[in-house]
């Protein structure tokens, strides 16, 4: 514990918000991770079950029900077109598009904030470097050479500084890309299962 405060002592003023922005970073990482977990669904198997509950042209409740339990954003728009199976292909179509275009912000929520943290990180760490060299600088100018510790000390607040933005920086990147590229394939699930759906609503796929 001695050495954690140690280093953020070290680290100079700039460590502060760097820590507050890992903290942030965590909690989101945590948040997306659930959220993103849930929402993937077995497209696949959602669709046979359809296909077993609900024989063209019978009634669409039990399917529906099916499918509301599953959840997710596939479940909710098998859903919702499964409301509309009545209609023309494209009003089932329409339908669940509306319903797809409500479930991509939940898909994204929460990623502005990383990326912020990915661009704002390393010119943090940026400030704490020159706050730590005018210390260094400064103490030069009032001791000389002869006082290398205080020199040393701006010197160390310069680098912890910026290794530290720049690996939270490198984290917040590495995180937004995963969770980037899951809420990608969801969507993606959407548009595929979606049109094998209305496929089989409208008896263009057996």
């Amino acid at each position: 514990m001695n050495s954690v405060t140690q280093f953020i002592h070290d680290g100079g003023i700039m460590m502060y918000p760097l820590i507050l922005c890992s903290i942030i970073l965590i909690a989101i990482a945590i948040e997306r991770f659930i959220i993103l977990r849930r929402a993937n669904v077995d497209g696949d198997a959602l669709l046979d079950e359809v296909k077993e509950l609900y024989p063209p042209k019978g009634d669409p409740a039990a399917a529906i029900q099916r499918c509301e339990k599953v959840g997710g954003p596939v479940g909710r728009i098998f859903a919702r077109g499964l409301k509309n199976a009545s209609r023309s292909a494209e009003r089932i179509e329409m339908a669940m598009e509306q319903e797809a275009a409500n479930e991509q912000p939940n898909l994204d929520a929460n990623l502005p904030i990383v990326k912020t943290i990915v661009n704002i990180a390393p010119l943090l760490g940026l400030l704490g470097t020159i706050a730590g060299m005018i210390a260094s600088f400064r103490a030069a100018k009032q001791t000389g050479l002869s006082n290398p510790t205080e020199i040393l000390g701006g010197i160390s607040e310069a680098l912890v500084s910026t290794a530290s933005g720049i690996t939270l920086a490198i984290v917040g990147f590495i995180c937004y890309n995963y969770f980037a590229n899951q809420s990608k394939k969801i969507v993606e699930d959407m548009e595929y299962y979606g049109a094998e759906l209305v496929n089989y609503l409208t008896g263009r796929l057996d």
